[in-house]
């Protein structure tokens, strides 16, 4: 644990208390004196996994989305690229070549970093990586015993199209696949 009190940039956090832990995250509470040295709390969600996003497109543009039911949104239906975690050790890399085969069965044979985010920063320290897969080679899928998944395949531009309107609405979907718009566009 770290020696309080403890400098942040221009924050001083004089106390943390560890409120919740479990092998995923953490939330912390801690009071603090502002940048302007007023003295508040502030709680934050430390997460123990790197969030992995892979953007996965074929040969003919075809963009692979994997949906779910998310509790968080009270069980709400949510179209995804393929997304998991890696832990913050490992090469990030491996988990998403891990994570691809687990969701899909797919191997690819290309490997591009597309996207450093930081997915919610005011009030928690979780990072993702967004990787575009290519040289797609189709093998058995291997999903984890709490996922019930559907995959499907569909033109890239469809894909873009849910994005811009909604249907997307994942940060980390949001975000890939915009980026690889954009790629396209030669941005």
């Amino acid at each position: 644990m770290a020696d309080f009190p403890r400098k942040a940039g221009e924050w001083t956090e004089l106390s943390r208390d560890i409120v919740y832990s479990n092998p995923w995250i953490e939330v912390q509470h801690s009071d603090m004196l502002n940048p302007n040295g007023g003295k508040g709390i502030y709680g934050k969600v430390h997460f123990k996994n790197l969030a992995i996003g892979i953007l996965a497109i074929n040969e003919q543009d075809e963009i692979y989305l994997v949906g779910q039911e998310r509790y968080p949104f009270d069980g709400e239906y949510s179209w995804e690229i393929i997304e998991g975690g890696g832990p913050l050790e490992d090469d990030p890399i491996e988990s998403a070549k891990r994570e691809l085969k687990e969701e899909t069965g797919l191997e690819a044979s290309s490997w591009t970093l597309i996207q450093e985010m930081h997915l919610s920063n005011s009030v928690s320290d979780e990072r993702s990586l967004c990787y575009l897969a290519t040289g797609l080679v189709q093998k058995e899928a291997e999903p984890e015993d709490s996922e019930k998944l559907s995959i499907k395949k569909l033109p890239f531009q469809e894909a873009l199209n849910m994005a811009l309107d909604g249907r997307i609405k994942d940060s980390i979907s949001v975000a890939a696949i915009l980026r690889y718009a954009l790629m396209k566009q030669g941005v």
